[in-house]
């Protein structure tokens, strides 16, 4: 498996297997843009006839905001097949079968995972058929709803 072009993913149910988007369902990785982080909003509050602003920072720290993560994948496979492959990675990723839709999800190529996650949109499934194969490029968007908790990979096999 070519660790670097796949999304491994993990339902958060007990006993779940970890799946990799590439060798379990085909699509490989073409970019996860991993967005900012920014804080919550913190209470402000002017007064009139003074410059800036009273802000309310807790001496805990700033929180961050959850965000989206947009997953650029593509299949390439036999002709005929592209559909199926995507029905068997939505239906997994929207917990069709049963075992919860939310998710950890973990870039091994730049090593950033995370826990809360689920799968706010799919989009962009355009696919163009060759007389040899079929492509299927699409967009997933993650939401994290967990910004804070990093995963980490325990082991990969080749």
């Amino acid at each position: 498996m070519a660790v670097e072009y796949t999304l491994l993913m993990q339902k958060t149910t007990d006993g779940s297997a970890v799946k990799s988007s590439l060798s379990d369902f085909g699509f490989a990785v073409r970019d996860i843009p991993w967005p900012d982080e920014e804080t919550q909003e913190v209470a402000t509050r002017t007064w009139p006839g003074e410059h800036g602003e009273d802000a309310y920072i807790p001496p805990t720290g700033l929180k961050l905001q959850a965000y989206d993560v947009e997953v650029e994948l593509c299949y390439k496979g036999a002709v005929h097949t592209a559909y199926a492959a995507y029905k068997a990675l939505r239906n997994y990723l929207i917990g069709v079968n049963g075992d919860g839709a939310e998710l950890r999800i973990y870039d091994p190529y730049w090593h950033r995972g995370r826990t809360g996650v689920y799968v706010k949109k799919i989009s962009n499934a355009d696919p163009h058929r060759s007389n040899v194969d079929e492509v299927l490029p699409m967009k997933v968007t993650f939401r994290v709803t967990d910004p804070i908790t990093e995963i980490t990979l325990n082991h990969v096999e080749d």
